[in-house]
This record gives structure tokens, sequence and C-alpha cells, in this order.
């Protein structure tokens, strides 16, 4: 019994996660009664799991994050090399367009948190080893710093979201354009 109330509750979370990601990326005011109701969930289940929006919000945030990290964790068994990588994250990430609309449009929440901070800096971490990888087997330029390769990467995920919002552009279309530009801008 205590299996099928757990189960109840983690497809109640799925479920308020997911709306609540559509409905606040459209609009921030979005109450909770608005999301309860759109998931199909009594208020009292979504207050029970999240007594404040800032706590929904926390939650969303934090899930984004971690499905970037759940659709990365193959880069390291497939890429043949840096650059291989980096082509795989794009392919990866983008098209994960819900959950970038949604830390785009809420961006000021990572400065304001410590975990989401801290999640946020992993990644970019993440991203900073693999251009030192890159560099390394001389897939990329050592004169550019690499701070400047992990924001140009950032700025392409940006840049391929917003064509994405303003354009017919399948996400593996946008995946190559992005790698293409990032080979292109830094690549030898």
């Amino acid at each position: 019994m205590a299996e099928q109330i757990d189960a109840r509750i983690q497809k109640s979370q799925a479920t308020i996660i997911n709306t609540g990601m559509q409905l606040l990326s459209k609009n921030s005011e979005t109450s909770l009664s608005d999301i309860a109701r759109k998931a199909g969930v009594g208020r009292t289940t979504l207050y029970r799991l999240y007594d404040t929006k800032e706590k929904l919000i926390k939650a969303i945030a934090i899930h984004c994050l971690e499905v970037f990290d759940s659709a990365t964790k193959h880069l390291d068994s497939e890429a043949t090399s840096a650059l291989h990588a980096f082509h795989l994250m794009f392919k990866a990430i983008l098209p994960l367009s819900a959950e970038m609309e949604f830390l785009m449009k809420l961006r000021d929440l990572e400065e304001n948190d410590p975990e989401i901070v801290a999640i946020y800096q992993r990644q970019a971490n993440d991203i900073a080893q693999l251009v030192e990888y890159a560099k390394a087997e001389g897939s990329l330029s050592k004169d550019i710093a690499s701070a400047w390769v992990v924001n140009l990467v950032d700025g392409l995920f940006y840049t391929a979201w917003l064509t994405n919002t303003e354009s017919s552009i399948d996400h593996d279309a946008l995946a190559d354009l992005a790698f293409h530009t990032f080979c292109n801008g830094v690549a030898r």
C-alpha cells in the first residue's frame, strides 16, 4: 500500500513539475491554484508538496538541470574526441527546449539560490574541463580563454533556443548549426 502511495506522489510531483514548467514559462505570475487545476491534482496535494511558489520554481529549475545532466551522461562513453563530445552535447541538450525555456525565462532564480548556483557551476565546470581536453588534444586553440569558450557554448544554447522559438528549424538541424558555429569560431 505504501508503494502505491509513493508511486502516486511521484506521479503527482512529475505532473506538477511539468505543468508548472509549461505555465510558468509562459507567465511567471501563474498561481499555484492554476498549476494544480491544469495538472489535474488537488490544491491540497500541490501545497503539501510545494507550500510556496518559490519552492515549486526551485524544484522545477533543479529538475531542468538534472534533465541536462541525464541527457549528457553518455558523452564520455560515446565521444571519439573532444569536438565529437561537443557535437553530442548540442544534440542531447537542444531537444530539451521546454527545460531551456523555463531556465531562460526565470534566469534570475539561479543567482538567488545556492543549490541551483552549485549545480549550474558544476555543469559549467564540466564544460570547462571538456574545453581543456579539447585544447590538450589540439582541437581548440590554446590562445582562446577557456571561460570565453564556456560562455560561447552557453550563448550557442541560448541562440539555438531563441531560433527554435522563432522558426521551424528542427532540433537536430539546430544542433548541427550550433556545432558548425562553434567549430568555425574556435576550432583550428
